[in-house]
């Protein structure tokens, strides 16, 4: 599920042809996709990385902590070692590219529904990353901050107060030794999380 209706209406239309998907639902956030499943099931759901609210690695760690079985398969625009690494810990099954969503999509769906992961090989299996240890909701903070976006900012996107979001900076600053905003800036583009 993407935030952007065009992306979505291009991914229902490819779903749509594949004979043995019975059934596709939209929503527009994680959060929505997490309520859908209180009444409902999903073999597996498609999950952006970048939405409102919870983010999609956030998103995706709530619904498999509460419905382990439910496949999830992360559609991301950046290749990012940073990134498929956090959806890795999130229980992702996967990770695919968007531009390469029309080559890859209807078999990574496959493979991930025959219990199979679906990742593309980075430098992540040569080195840890320094943002392994941030959580997800940290996570989600530092790229904000790093795309130059204020706290007041992210506070209302995240639905959270500013406070906590301050804090969040703070916990961030310190795990990764950030002396200024600057930091942020240099550090997500170094591990390919920004353009």
């Amino acid at each position: 599920m993407d935030d952007h209706a065009i992306v979505r209406a291009g991914l229902r239309r490819l779903l749509e042809s594949i004979p043995s998907i019975s059934h596709i639902e939209e929503c527009v956030s994680g959060e929505a996709a997490y309520q859908y499943l209180f009444s409902n099931t999903a073999d597996i759901i498609l999950m952006d990385i970048s939405m409102p609210g919870k983010g999609g690695i956030e998103s995706t760690s709530l619904i498999k902590k509460r419905y382990p079985k439910t496949k999830v398969l992360i559609l991301s625009m950046h290749d990012s070692t940073a990134m498929i690494r956090k959806a890795k810990n999130a229980g992702a099954s996967g990770f695919i590219l968007k531009n390469e969503i029309s080559d890859n999509l209807l078999n990574a769906i496959q493979k991930v529904l025959e219990g199979e992961e679906v990742f593309p090989m980075t430098e992540s299996e040569v080195y840890v990353n320094i943002l392994e240890c941030l959580s997800g909701k940290e996570f989600e903070i530092f790229k904000s901050i790093a795309n130059g976006e204020n706290l007041h900012l992210i506070s209302d996107k995240m639905n959270i107060s500013y406070k906590t979001v301050a804090n969040y900076q703070t916990a961030i600053k310190k795990k990764l030794g950030i002396k200024s905003m600057l930091d942020f800036h240099s550090i997500a583009k170094e591990h390919h999380v920004i353009m």
